[in-house]
Formats: C-alpha cells, structure tokens, sequence
C-alpha cells in the first residue's frame, strides 16, 4: 500500500512528514483581503462564518508548506474546537480580543494545540507586506520559519479516504448563501475539480489561478454567540447533522458526527447508514448555517463558469 499523506489520502512518494500540522487563520473579509496567499497548499479548508455577515478561513498545512501565508488574521472561538482533532497542530494567527486570547491559552494548557502570534509566542514569524496595503490587510507568515522549531508529531487523518459512495449522482456544483457573499463550488471536466466562485466570480490565488479542491463538504452546523465575543458567531462542530459531500463530478447526502473534540469526522450516507469517504485529495468544507446550501443544477453553474 504505501505511506499516504494523513489529511488528503494521496501517496507519499517522499515520504510523510513527521512535524505536526499547521493551522492558520486567513482573511476572507472583503476584497482587501485578496489574493489569498498560499491557501491553494493547504490539504484542508475550513469556512466559517465571522461578524458582520462575513466568513474567514483555517486552512491546515502538513503534505505541502508554502513560503508564505496570508492574509493572516485573528482568531475566533471556532477555531478551539474545529482544529482539536489534528493530533496537537501550531495554531498561528494574527492576535485576537482578550476573551478570545483567554480561551486560546486554556486551549494551549490543556494540549489542544501550540499557539504562535504576532500577540504572543512566536511573533517573528509574522511580517507585514505593505505592497499589499494598510493593516490590517498585509500580514503574513513565514511558514518554514515558524515549523523549523517545532515539536511533535505528524496528525491523524480527520476523514477516510476510498471509493465512490454507492449513493452519488451527478452534480454540477454546490452554492453556499451566507448573508454576506454568495460562494459556488463548479464541477470543472477539465481539471477533474470543483472551482471556487465567490460573489459569482472565480476565486484567484496570487498567481492568478483559480482555487479548487477535490472534495467539497458542505456541513450544516449550529451557531451560538462567542461567550468571548457577543458580536461573533461560535461554530459548534462537535454533535451531529446533515451535508453533502461532493467529489468528482457527484453529490451524496450525509450525516456527519464528530462526538468529542478530539474525534475525526464521521461521514455516513444519509439513506443507508453506510460510510461515506472522500476522494484523495485537497478537501474545502463549508460549516453552514441549516438552509444556507443548494445544489446547482447545469444550467446555473454554466452561469457562472459562461
């Protein structure tokens, strides 16, 4: 069988990497906040909604890191819990309120996760590019930097990985409505991924390609307000509830479960009860709020892709 990369399945030619995953927070504000930059590496992204009818990124790092990461920006309670499955992981991000700060050093106490922040442990691994603009527009990290004194050890896998589901029919895409932006995964044949659309246009990594990943995850999820932030959204993605997976080129409707903290993703056919994997490779997942998500048919996603 071979060694295979922990978070996306694929075979590790060169071997696994032994140092522990990267999580980082990455803005996704507005359009100040892009491009994103280094986000196309990750193995796994995480969407969340934030304030102001917005949603920001964890994206976690172990097959690939890039150079250089951004736009870095704060955390928020989600991430304590989301992130808790990843075998200790850093966790880097730029500072956060003091309610959230206190809730990440009760994280870091009990093992959670190592932090590194321009607030706190690890602040010069944090640099700002003012080509990109003013603060708090232009943080990035210094990925290399930050893992060359790391400790610990590689992740476990947070999904399994295998064949298609038994279940799965066809599907041109998946749009997530958030009150803020609409964002739209499309089946695109050619490169055999779904393509990110955001506010009806591509999504663009810095070298002008367009994001995509080979599974998407649309998750419904409960919301609380932050007991750290009462202007925040708290994502709660421990428990139970329904989705969608969508990997090439097809949906197939699942229950996901994650018990505790600690636990991976359990994704089931919502119909028969049967395991339900993804296909090797990157994974974006959609923590959305019941009623947000459809499933786009041809003729909606050749609107978008023209």
């Amino acid at each position: 069988m071979g060694a295979h990369h922990p978070l996306t399945g694929l075979p590790a030619t060169s071997g696994v990497s032994r140092l522990p995953a990267l999580a980082v927070k990455i803005g996704n504000n507005d359009t100040r906040s892009l491009p994103q930059v280094g986000l196309e590496q990750a193995d796994i992204v995480y969407e969340a909604h934030i304030e102001n009818n917005v949603t920001r990124f964890v994206a976690v790092f172990h097959s690939r890191v890039p150079d250089k990461i951004g736009l870095v920006r704060s955390a928020r309670s989600s991430d304590i819990d989301l992130i808790g499955n990843l075998n200790m992981p850093y966790f880097a991000y730029w500072g956060s309120n003091e309610g959230v700060g206190a809730e990440v050093r009760e994280a870091e106490s009990s093992g959670t996760f190592v932090g590194r922040s321009t607030s706190g442990t690890g602040q010069e691994n944090f640099f700002r590019d003012d080509s990109r603009g003013s603060s708090p527009f232009n943080g990035f990290l210094d990925a290399p930097r930050l893992l060359r004194g790391a400790t610990g050890v590689e992740p476990d896998p947070v999904f399994d990985y295998g064949p298609l589901p038994a279940s799965a029919v066809p599907a041109a895409g998946v749009r997530w409505s958030t009150p803020g932006r609409q964002i739209d995964y499309v089946w695109d044949y050619p490169s055999s991924r779904w393509l990110r659309f955001q506010g009806g246009v591509p999504l663009l990594d810095a070298d002008g390609v367009q994001f995509g990943a080979d599974n998407v995850l649309l998750l419904y999820i409960d919301y609380r307000v932050s007991d750290a932030d009462r202007e925040s959204p708290q994502a709660l993605t421990t428990g139970n509830g329904d989705g969608w997976l969508l990997r090439e080129g097809t949906v197939t409707g699942v229950t996901w479960g994650r018990p505790f903290v600690a636990n991976a993703w359990h994704l089931a056919d919502d119909d028969t009860g049967e395991i339900v994997m993804l296909v090797p490779g990157t994974t974006w997942v959609a923590l959305a709020r019941l009623g947000e998500g459809k499933i786009l048919d041809a003729s909606e996603a050749a609107a978008l892709t023209g």
